[in-house]
């Protein structure tokens, strides 16, 4: 007989890696707060700064004065409120999209929609950088799938056009979460362009939309692109929104169908209403002149942590910045050390990223100031001297 617990006692001597949670008590984009300890914060996605934005709060609960704490049921029942309702609409318009769909989540909405886009005459494109929960979410519809990096992208094209007696489904990010800004979207939109009918591409911009762009439109716009020339546009309220849930865009049929049939959206209770007066009070923000100031101290951060990181630094224009090590012990040295001395990044190893590119992964955000990147790079530079 197999026992339970022997079971689980040899599947977890198995893990890659151990990760550990520590509660934190209190915090802004620029400190967290646990029990023992005030750290300065490189490690969350609070881009612009508005999770403790005091309108943001004040929207969140005078809406749960009017409809309680939760949504009470799934959207297709009590769980669907005037707040969805105009926050799904006012997400739409202002992207430039016909319709908006509302997830719990960023995860949620990537696990339950591609076993209602694809089928046995779909060929499924993913980049290779894409996050685990699109991974996941293909994995679960038992569909086809090549993976494409930036090296290989020409014959995924020359592929996409030979094989024109089939759909193919691209999806890609706007900024990746372990290796930054995606480079490449001019050149799948002009394959999109070329091959209209038979090409769906599908953007995933969760941690560029809000934050990056003139308008906060996110990557596209950076790029000098109009979001809207995607097919889906897929984001979350979680990152530099500062409150909680995903959303896609995309025409009317498109959300329509898939409003009526991805099952992790009709069979779940609803995002809490007041997260959705929340979010839509973090939108009105994002679009002011309040957001366009925030979106520009987060690039006069990005610019200068570039000017800090000169020698061993990839540069790109995302609020996530990475410093690769080929060295893992010098990677769990100068972590330990930011730890001691109250700074806190993420450490990302294999099987997160590549054997041979383990790296500490620095969230920036609007409200760091130029002595917090000074003393970040002093604590890691002078480990230099130390190993």
């Amino acid at each position: 007989m197999v026992k339970w617990s022997d079971y689980i006692a040899k599947q977890y001597e198995s893990l890659l890696v151990l990760r550990e949670r520590i509660p934190r008590l209190s915090g802004d984009a620029r400190y967290l707060t646990t029990k023992t300890k005030k750290h300065l914060n490189f490690i969350s996605n609070d881009y612009l700064g508005l999770s403790t934005n005091a309108d943001i709060v004040e929207s969140f609960n005078k809406a749960t004065n009017v409809y309680g704490l939760g949504s009470t049921g799934a959207p297709t029942l009590s769980g669907y409120t005037e707040e969805h309702h105009l926050l799904s609409s006012e997400i739409a318009s202002w992207l430039g999209f016909n319709r908006c769909l509302l997830f719990n989540s960023g995860f949620q909405l990537n696990v339950g929609i591609y076993s209602q886009l694809v089928d046995s005459n779909t060929m499924l494109w993913l980049d290779r950088n894409c996050h685990a929960s699109h991974i996941d979410g293909i994995l679960l519809s038992k569909t086809k799938f090549s993976s494409f990096t930036e090296d290989n992208i020409d014959t995924m094209i020359d592929k996409i056009k030979l094989q024109s007696e089939k759909r193919h489904l691209i999806l890609t990010e706007g900024v990746f979460s372990m290796d930054g800004t995606c480079s490449y979207l001019n050149k799948l939109l002009q394959l999109k362009k070329s091959c209209p009918d038979n090409v769906l591409l599908v953007i995933d911009d969760a941690h560029g939309v809000g934050a990056l762009g003139d308008n906060g439109f996110g990557t596209m716009e950076q790029l000098g692109l109009k979001t809207n020339e995607v097919d889906l546009f897929i984001g979350t309220f979680g990152k530099a929104f500062g409150t909680h849930g995903g959303f896609i865009c995309g025409n009317e049929n498109i959300i329509e169908y898939l409003q009526q049939s991805v099952r992790s959206q009709i069979y779940s209770t609803n995002l809490p209403p007041s997260i959705a007066a929340a979010t839509r009070k973090s939108l009105e923000i994002i679009k002011s002149n309040d957001g366009i100031a925030l979106r520009q101290r987060l690039r006069s951060n990005i610019s200068y942590f570039s000017s800090l990181t000169h020698k061993n630094g990839i540069y790109n224009q995302s609020p996530i910045q990475l410093l690769i090590f080929s060295d893992l012990n010098k990677l769990d040295a100068i972590h330990t050390r930011l730890f001691e001395n109250n700074v806190l990044v993420g450490k990302i190893k294999y099987p997160t990223v590549p054997k041979d590119k383990p790296r500490l992964r620095i969230s920036l955000n609007a409200l760091h100031l130029n002595q917090d990147l000074n003393f970040l790079m002093d604590n890691i530079n002078c480990m230099d001297n130390i190993l």
